[in-house]
């Protein structure tokens, strides 16, 4: 098996700089997965949330569930293997329960792991947590469908 922890997140994510929330894949196996991301301090956010108090958005760590939620589907649809770009595509169909339970502060690591609960179709719904420092920081279910070309 091809294992996606071992590939350049721009082969594996569609999305590109300035909108990639995700630095490495840190562990791929079966239906759950584990990324890492670091919101580095001098990014142009945290000027304004919050001025001499900056904290990680709540969408942004979101989008950065949703990211490693993308990974573990292709990981789940494609056994591991490489697919074609068009494939490989998945969007954000709904964020449900999404509790936050602490502030994530400007460089600090963020581990989110997300586990496939199930597919059907071209849905795939995933449980999703971050962690820093080994404590929950977000944690929620998404659905994300599959594009069809």
């Amino acid at each position: 098996m091809d294992n996606l922890a071992k590939r350049n997140i721009a082969d594996v994510l569609p999305h590109r700089p300035p909108f990639v929330f995700v630095d490495k894949i840190v562990h791929a196996e079966g239906k759950v997965v584990t990324t890492s991301k670091i919101f580095a301090k001098d990014e142009e956010y945290f000027k304004g949330h919050f001025p001499g108090n900056p904290i990680v958005p709540g969408v942004l760590l979101i989008e950065s569930m949703a990211q490693t939620a993308g990974i573990a589907a292709l990981n789940v649809i494609s056994d591991g293997k490489m697919l074609e770009k068009e494939a490989a595509i998945f969007y954000l169909s709904r964020v449900t329960n999404v509790k936050f339970k602490m502030p994530v502060f400007p460089d600090e690591e963020v581990m989110a792991t997300a586990k496939v609960i199930m597919s059907f179709g071209n849905l795939v719904k995933v449980f999703v947590k971050s962690k820093v420092a080994g404590k929950i920081v977000a944690k929620g279910e998404m659905i994300l469908s599959r594009a069809i070309r």
